[in-house]
């Protein structure tokens, strides 16, 4: 039996938290050590928060998972043994996430990924359209299962993105290193989007701004390539294409006059 910890970032409403704490000791079939950021002091938001949990359990002997949670997401009793079952017979699968749903428990508000920028974008098929597991392109951190030897190779989740995209970013990480996303079915993570994207705070609008920001100069416009290359500010979109375009040009010739000679010989 799985011994899993469990990293939860809490900050305010305690409520929250002990009802999330009383679905993960309610369990089946899995042993849980709950890890309990308090930001009420220190607000160091999500990602330095799931980063200390981290850092205490991917480099434990013994500990293949861990589980990152939001205190306002509440597990069905079967959640972490049918994901790690999964895990344990998919070895190239680095994370994986239940499905999400509203607290009707009927309407589905994260069922895989869509868009990753500049916003994420979340799938929300009926229900009953989830019949079995399959691959996504990142993994929503309101419930993600990490297997810690992709954590030990990926690394910890990017701290430049203090509140969001964090999770999108290391799902985009682990998949470069050839590890697979997978939405899994089966018992639900009862998970409410306003509770946890709830602000009127202009300093936390200003976060998530700068986090979107900064995942797309490192993901899609080469801004952060531009920042710490030697020719990156001499670089143009059209040059780049024109880069681009020509080492794609000298593959296929490339391939072709490989596969002319594996003809030739055969």
């Amino acid at each position: 039996m799985h011994t899993i910890p469990i990293i939860i970032p809490h900050y305010r409403h305690p409520e929250r938290l002990e009802r999330c704490r009383q679905h993960l000791l309610a369990q089946e079939n899995v042993a849980v050590d709950i890890f309990v950021r308090d930001n009420n002091e220190d607000n160091i938001l999500f990602t330095a928060a799931i980063n200390e949990g981290l850092s205490r359990y991917c480099y434990t002997p013994g500990i293949d998972y861990v589980l990152i949670l939001n205190q306002d997401a509440y597990l069905d009793p079967g959640v972490l043994k049918t994901l790690s079952d999964f895990m344990d017979a998919n070895p190239g699968c680095g994370v994986a996430s239940p499905l999400h749903v509203n607290a009707d428990r009927c309407t589905v508000s994260w069922g895989g990924a869509t868009r990753a920028f500049p916003f994420g974008g979340h799938r929300a098929d009926p229900l009953e359209n989830y019949t079995a597991p399959f691959k996504t392109h990142w993994a929503n951190g309101a419930c993600m299962l990490i297997r810690t030897e992709t954590v030990r190779e990926a690394g910890l989740f990017d701290k430049n993105m203090r509140f969001i995209c964090s999770d999108a970013d290391f799902s985009f990480t682990a998949r470069l290193r050839g590890w697979h996303i997978h939405v899994v079915p089966g018992p639900l993570c009862e998970h409410h989007l306003d509770a946890s994207g709830e602000s009127t705070d202009d300093r936390l609008t200003l976060i998530k701004l700068q986090d979107a920001l900064y995942f797309g100069q490192k993901w899609v416009d080469g801004g952060l390539y531009r920042q710490i290359a030697w020719e990156g500010q001499i670089l143009g979109d059209l040059e780049v294409q024109k880069e681009m375009q020509a080492r794609k040009q000298e593959i296929a010739f490339l391939q072709q006059r490989l596969a002319a000679q594996t003809q030739a010989h055969n």
